[in-house]
């Protein structure tokens, strides 16, 4: 962890911040074409969704969605369709919904408060191919946040180091007073190849529950 005060701390995004509210996201979708929804497979599709997202993340083959919107679209559609009962009309309806579903963890405001409050600089760093900005506004979160780093706009992918000195840069941040907040080891944890210590944190599916963003707090000195 860093071996000095903490000044900035970077957070990924989707499973760290934020999370699909599964019943909302995949209910809305099923409304658009007219399927039904059985008892737990809302929650199957989510956590099947984030499953094959993680494992694809810094697989080469997938690089790309994070790179250009347009790829980003296509790819998210694909893998849709490989999870059980997702045929293509819904996999269409399912990525029209997810966004408007997307909502922050319990204690993600809280948390994002408590470090500005002690004039904490933060910053979002995530591998993503549409702007997320939206949803942070959408809950006055944007407020919070110092720098977005976002793969497409930036030309980089974690965990390539650039995007993280690129983060670095966009903040005045020195890596050793910094600290990488995520989900994802391969990913999120490849901030330390820019040494810039990482909290890797457990999966925690439902944005209802707490992300467990007191450990946070503790490491900055709150």
């Amino acid at each position: 962890m860093p071996s000095k005060p903490v000044t900035t701390v970077l957070f990924d995004f989707a499973w760290t911040l934020f999370a699909s509210d599964a019943n909302r996201w995949v209910g809305s979708a099923a409304a658009l074409v007219g399927r039904e929804v059985a008892v737990g497979e809302a929650h199957r599709i989510a956590s099947d969704f984030a499953e094959l997202l993680r494992t694809t993340a810094t697989d080469p083959a997938h690089i790309a969605r994070d790179l250009d919107p347009r790829v980003w679209d296509r790819a998210i559609l694909a893998v849709l369709q490989q999870i059980r009962g997702v045929d293509l009309p819904f996999a269409r309806a399912l990525h029209e919904t997810r966004r408007e579903a997307l909502e922050p963890y319990a204690d993600t405001s809280s948390t994002l408060a408590a470090l500005s409050a002690r004039d904490i600089r933060l910053g979002v760093v995530s591998n993503v191919g549409w702007d997320i900005r939206q949803c942070f506004a959408r809950h006055g979160l944007d407020r919070y946040i110092d720098a977005f780093v976002l793969s497409y706009e930036v030309g980089f992918v974690k965990p390539d180091v650039r995007i993280w000195r690129t983060a670095l840069d966009a903040l005045a941040a020195q890596p050793d007073r910094t600290l990488m907040v995520g989900d994802h080891p391969s990913g999120d944890g490849g901030s330390v190849t820019a040494g810039i210590p990482a909290l890797v944190l457990p999966m925690v599916s439902s944005p209802a529950q707490l992300r467990g963003f007191d450990q946070v707090l503790t490491l900055a000195g709150i």
